[in-house]
């Protein structure tokens, strides 16, 4: 595991000698969600002055993005996922979206890259006796882009699990490090509605015992784990949340079918609470990976029942599928859906499924639509749908034709649009 060049000095400092390391117009990849190292990106906040131009590399970060602020004015940022918190900042021209696949990521945020960064900070575990740090609940990205930064920056904290698997870094390929003990940033489990309890069991209802599942974050994800509780055999992939334990904990997921690392979990990212955090600490069963093997849509193709779950803003009668768009108006990313349901589509026995209330805005417009909004970017294309699940009903589109297909989604779309969705049919 250790670097194949020169050995880092791994010096211990403050925050604010480790921030002076950077300079005005790098590039600083910074670990998303419960990964993100507060105490450095605080720094770099306080010291955003002296670093004109300085472009912060991320994707979901759980807070309200401090470095997005108007007094931070000097900080840029660059990110394959948009949030409400960037809207201002984005208007002022210092945020820029970078569309691109999770897997890419693990090409592109490295070096050689096209968003190749000058510096990533990591948030780690304390060293093991071999001088091993583990980056604990944020693996995916964080990680290939460490191993070949120019500087690597380290907040070293006894709260941060220590996690196994491919999620080391040897204190050789770290620069500086800062020592802080501090609880992580948590992502706490989402309220669950009866719209969402429907969805989760209709989406559950099409899970096979010893399939292995990939969902996302979010309301929808939560009532599907919580309705996978009588299943048998299960595995899980890409993320842990705080119900994963749960399925583990009553013995629904095994991971003893799976055809690659049987017996363990292949886990890019971990956001939850403390819950979560102690489960996977020193765990054999979750086996941290880098992206580049966790969402390679050829790894998912050889895990026999892999069904890819995931969320949607709208579906387009063809089954054109929008997760990141309002119109022209970005609002997420494409994150691993695309990969995850490309994968599933090669998968013996997989297979994509897309959840969403059927409406928005409070009832008051139909999230099932005739054609996606002028502007929308697509993030998954009709042919990769398998099944479009609302709380009434799910669509089977595989193998259908156009008709076929829309029929299909007019039929779990809220009936106070179904009229409309059909007139649109018959005059198309």
């Amino acid at each position: 595991m250790a670097s194949r060049f020169m050995a880092r000095a791994f010096t211990k400092c403050s925050l604010a000698d480790a921030v002076a390391r950077l300079r005005p117009r790098m590039k600083v990849f910074v670990p998303p969600a419960c990964g993100e190292p507060r105490a450095l990106v605080g720094e770099i906040c306080r010291q955003a002055p002296t670093l004109s131009d300085l472009t912060l590399l991320g994707g979901i970060h759980l807070g309200d993005y401090p470095w997005a602020r108007v007094e931070h004015a000097p900080l840029r940022f660059a990110t394959w996922h948009m949030s409400r918190h960037l809207d201002d900042a984005r208007r002022r021209g210092r945020v820029e979206f970078v569309p691109i696949r999770y897997v890419d990521l693990t090409r592109e945020f490295v070096a050689g890259g096209a968003w190749a960064p000058d510096c990533v900070l990591v948030h780690c575990a304390p060293p093991d006796a071999g001088g091993y740090l583990s980056l604990g609940v944020s693996v995916g990205v964080t990680l290939p882009a460490a191993r070949r930064a120019p500087l690597v920056l380290a907040q070293v904290n006894p709260a941060m699990p220590r996690t196994l698997g491919n999620a080391f870094l040897h204190r050789s390929q770290i620069d500086a490090w800062v020592e802080v003990d501090e609880p992580l940033t948590p992502y706490p489990p989402p309220v669950v509605g009866e719209v969402e309890r429907a969805i989760g069991r209709r989406v559950a209802a099409l899970v096979p015992d010893g399939a292995t599942v990939q969902v996302g974050v979010g309301a929808i994800p939560q009532a599907v784990l919580d309705a996978l509780v009588d299943h048998r055999d299960l595995a899980l992939h890409s993320l842990l949340v705080d119900s994963s334990v749960t399925l583990v904990e009553r013995g629904v997921v095994t991971n003893a079918l799976k055809r690659i690392h049987r017996g363990r979990m292949d886990i890019a990212e971990a956001m939850g609470t403390r819950r979560l955090f102690d489960f996977v600490h020193d765990n054999p069963l979750v086996n941290m990976e880098s992206s580049a093997l966790v969402h390679d849509p050829e790894t998912v193709a050889r895990l026999d029942r892999f069904v890819a779950i995931n969320s949607a803003l709208e579906v387009d009668l063809s089954g054109q599928v929008t997760a990141e768009s309002l119109g022209p108006r970005q609002v997420a990313g494409i994150g691993g859906q695309f990969d995850f349901v490309l994968g599933a589509s090669r998968s013996r026995g997989g297979a994509a499924v897309i959840a969403l209330p059927s409406t928005g805005g409070e009832g008051r417009v139909s999230r099932i639509v005739e054609r996606l909004a002028p502007g929308a970017a697509v993030t998954s294309p009709r042919f990769l749908a398998d099944w479009v699940v609302t709380e009434h009903g799910a669509a089977a589109l595989k193998g259908k034709g156009e008709r076929g297909r829309a029929e299909a989604l007019i039929a779990v779309a809220h009936p106070l649009f179904r009229g409309e969705l059909e007139r649109a049919l018959t005059t198309s």
